[in-house]
């Protein structure tokens, strides 16, 4: 289960004389989910070291960069707020709590991936080859933006798509803020087949299901980074690089505003 940290929330009975009321107790508290990923630098590893402008997550190898960092709800509800109308579009959270839970669960686990690439002719990264896994078992594979009809092997990975089918609601209103989301998505996420040319970089959303409860640590594996090709467009060259963070799954008590009367 995830750890429950109390905050102090202040109980009082209804005073009238007093002029104010805490109707803690009558009204619900506000329970909210945070995750936390900590990056853990390995000691004997010169080539994966964090960057402390961004603190995003570095692996470095003659020139080639792929920098990975975790982004939270809030995050990704900063980076893709709501439209002018209300409509929640962004497709990596929810916007409404769990009426059992008292909180907003978790959508998805999504990470940041910068590739930058300052020396060779070209390098690439395929999201269809990374695996976050846990210290609990548990294996997630990536989820793959491309369109349906588009012909990309996902190589094991999860569809969008797919996803947001079994999300659509009966109503229109639901099929078309779907299909907007997917468009943000289409937009966001890292796509596969995207080489990296010389004195260039490209960023999108690593994204996989929510961690399990009880994580303590998990691993992002990232299996055959490209660095130099042949004649027929072929890796040639490749490594395997794995990031390692520590985990911390909370679930904080918002102390709820005094109601004044």
């Amino acid at each position: 289960m995830f750890r429950v940290r109390r905050f102090a929330v202040v109980a009082a009975a209804i005073t009238m004389m007093a002029g104010c009321a805490y109707l803690s107790g009558l009204i619900p508290r506000n329970l909210k989910y945070e995750l936390t990923l900590d990056p853990q630098v390995p000691r004997d590893r010169g080539d994966i070291y964090v960057d402390l402008e961004d603190s995003s997550f570095v692996y470095s190898h003659e020139g080639a960069f792929v920098k990975v960092m975790h982004l939270d709800d809030d995050d990704l509800d900063r980076r893709i707020p709501k439209l002018f109308d209300g409509r929640h579009v962004n497709p990596y959270t929810r916007e409404d709590r769990d009426p059992d839970l008292r909180y907003i669960p978790p959508r998805f686990t999504v990470f940041e991936v910068k590739v930058i690439n300052e020396t060779y002719a070209k390098i690439e990264f395929d999201p269809a080859k990374t695996v976050l896994t846990t210290d609990s078992g548990a294996m997630l594979r990536y989820y793959d933006p491309g369109r349906a009809g588009e012909g990309v092997d996902p190589l094991g990975g999860n569809r969008f798509s797919e996803y947001y089918k079994t999300e659509i609601g009966r109503s229109g209103l639901d099929k078309d803020l779907n299909l907007e989301r997917i468009g943000v998505v289409y937009k966001t996420a890292y796509h596969r087949h995207r080489p990296v040319f010389r004195e260039d970089e490209r960023v999108g959303y690593l994204v996989f299901d929510p961690l399990p409860e009880g994580v303590a640590s998990a691993s992002l594996k990232i299996s055959a980074f490209a660095l130099r090709f042949d004649a027929d467009n072929n890796p040639k060259e490749t490594v395997d690089v794995e990031f390692t963070f520590s985990v911390d799954q909370t679930v904080i008590e918002i102390k709820p505003e005094p109601t004044g009367i």
